[in-house]
């Protein structure tokens, strides 16, 4: 229950810290994706300024090679989603976008603020930020004696830069699952000692033999039932088995035959019952199968062999 729930707390934890941490790069990497930008921009603006410079303003809106030039910047760079040429006025004369990432009504919004004099160069930065729908955008704007060119990039990292933070992100899980490993390892170590301890109590304990267990095992003997004489000569039961109530009442005459050597067997020779002298106790045993000459002798071999093992299972002081 412990391992499980560590596993499940190690996993949220990650989970959240991956996400903070990746907002918190994201942030970070904004300077170098605007440094990034600024580059790609220059180039951009290169290109279509020297289109522009052979293009008739006045025809510009129907300028073909133009309206070419703009569509082919758009879908030569992933980030750049708008560009728009305006007058002197910021009156948008043409401009292209990319469709799937920006659609009609965004392009009109984008479009209006730019005519709206809302986008205007910024005086400390290279570009200027805006959010649309509640995403970012960043807009270069470029200004020339006769036209101003206003290039828009939605926020994509750059491949280096997805790669180094998806690195980032795994360096963070592989240290969750470094630490996870050993809380876990802690937490199993911790379960497993007291079942340590409790095993080695369980074998430094000492066990008392089983005799009687013993003997019907080795001779298939279902039922047990063990007495000894009193000072008054009659049998006080000292062990039965499996009937705990199991009594052994026997008449004095019997009693004298058995202290005499003799055996007794009944019921179709399945039961049996002596006296052992080594132990001094008298014994009814029962089989299903009937008993011969040389179980009995081993039978009272086994018992003599081990008669101190079996008094002091009994608790009998000699």
């Amino acid at each position: 229950m412990k391992k499980t729930l560590a596993i499940i707390i190690i996993s949220i934890i990650c989970i959240a810290s991956t996400i903070m941490y990746s907002k918190y790069r994201m942030s970070s990497f904004e300077p170098h994706y605007i440094g990034f930008l600024t580059v790609e921009n220059s180039t951009i603006i290169k290109q279509v300024d020297t289109v522009l410079q052979k293009s008739n303003l006045a025809g510009i809106k129907g300028d073909k090679e133009l309206a070419q030039c703009l569509e082919k910047q758009v879908k030569s760079l992933q980030q750049l989603s708008l560009i728009a040429i305006t007058d002197n006025e910021y009156s948008v004369l043409i401009a292209a976008k990319k469709d799937r990432v920006i659609n009609q009504k965004l392009f009109d919004a984008i479009i209006t603020d730019i005519s709206q004099k809302k986008l205007l160069p910024s005086t400390t930065f290279p570009q200027i930020t805006r959010y649309y729908s509640n995403n970012k955008y960043y807009f270069f704007i470029y200004t020339a004696p006769q036209y101003t060119i206003v290039t828009t990039y939605s926020f994509i990292l750059p491949k280096n830069l997805i790669i180094k933070l998806a690195l980032e992100n795994l360096l963070i899980v592989i240290m969750f699952i470094i630490i996870g490993t050993a809380i876990i390892i802690t937490l199993q170590q911790k379960a497993s000692k007291p079942t340590t301890k409790m095993e080695e109590k369980t074998e430094i304990k000492p066990q008392t033999p089983d005799p009687v267990g013993n003997l019907c095992q080795q001779f298939s003997i279902i039922s047990v039932t063990i007495a000894q004489q009193n000072k008054k000569g009659n049998l006080k039961t000292l062990y039965s088995h499996p009937d705990k109530k199991q009594n052994l009442y026997l008449q004095p005459e019997i009693i004298n035959e058995l202290l005499n050597g003799v055996h007794i067997l009944a019921e179709k020779n399945t039961v049996l019952i002596f006296y052992n002298t080594t132990t001094k106790l008298f014994f009814r045993l029962v089989k299903h199968q009937a008993f011969k000459g040389k179980t009995i002798n081993d039978i009272e071999r086994f018992i003599d062999n081990n008669n101190d093992v079996l008094l002091k299972f009994l608790k009998i002081k000699k």
